[in-house]
């Protein structure tokens, strides 16, 4: 089976900062991998650099589904069928909850306009949203907001979904219910996700291997109980990182 992204020579430089540095993976349909690593790692650039949001420097291969997304902006990368999440919650304000997901499926692939409301509907139902699809967005919890950002990534009907640290700022308890939806969007939808977590026992819970990025570079990559023993990322991470034992 070929892989479903493939991905070689990857890096970034901003000025004198060598942001990424030779990054190469292959992701396989249907896994969850996970992206590990400290803050400032070069994660989030990495995905900027896969969805089109920043161009890598020469000599990069980045391929999906057989298809290069070299120089591709980030909406044609969206209707290839890649999706994404941020860090932070990104909503279109000044829409309804209903809208906002309706936004998302505009250019994914194979979208019918007619059929854009009901989809919209039934993906807010499958992340918690169900009743709240007049509300203004601003109107939401946090913790909604990050199902609202799920539910717009869908909606464009993604064969992968990239999500940038989806439990960042959510309680034990939506943490617990969020991870639950993704295991339930993976596996009922057959989507291929990768992950940015720092809440590592819910990201050792969901992803089937892991990739550890340190200053931009791969540094292990395997079993997420291996590649947590691993001794350069017990120094790059697991040493610094207070969340390690949670």
């Amino acid at each position: 089976m070929s892989a479903l992204l493939e991905v070689a020579h990857l890096h970034k430089h901003f000025g004198g900062l060598h942001a990424v540095r030779n990054v190469s993976l292959a992701i396989e349909p249907g896994e969850v991998v996970g992206i590990l690593g400290p803050n400032g790692a070069g994660k989030t650039t990495v995905y900027n650099l896969l969805t089109g949001f920043i161009a890598p420097d020469p000599g990069a291969r980045i391929v999906f589904r057989g298809t290069s997304l070299l120089g591709l902006a980030p909406y044609r990368v969206a209707a290839l069928g890649i999706s994404r999440t941020f860090q932070l919650c990104r909503p279109f304000v000044g829409l309804s909850v209903l809208e906002n997901v309706i936004v998302g499926g505009l250019g994914g692939r194979g979208s019918e306009r007619g059929d854009l409301d009901a989809r919209a509907r039934r993906l807010l139902a499958q992340v918690g949203l169900a009743g709240k699809e007049g509300l203004a967005v601003e109107v939401l919890s946090y913790g909604d907001q990050r199902r609202l950002e799920i539910a717009r990534a869908l909606a464009a009907k993604p064969a992968l979904l990239l999500l940038d640290e989806p439990f960042a700022g959510l309680g034990s308890g939506e943490i617990a219910d969020l991870s639950a939806l993704i295991r339930r969007v993976h596996a009922h939808q057959g989507l291929t996700v990768v992950l940015i977590e720092h809440k590592l026992r819910e990201f050792m819970r969901l992803v089937d291997r892991v990739v550890a990025l340190d200053f931009g570079e791969v540094i292990a990559e395997g079993l997420p109980e291996d590649v947590v023993r691993h001794p350069a990322v017990v120094e790059a991470y697991i040493g610094r990182d207070d969340d390690a034992g949670a």
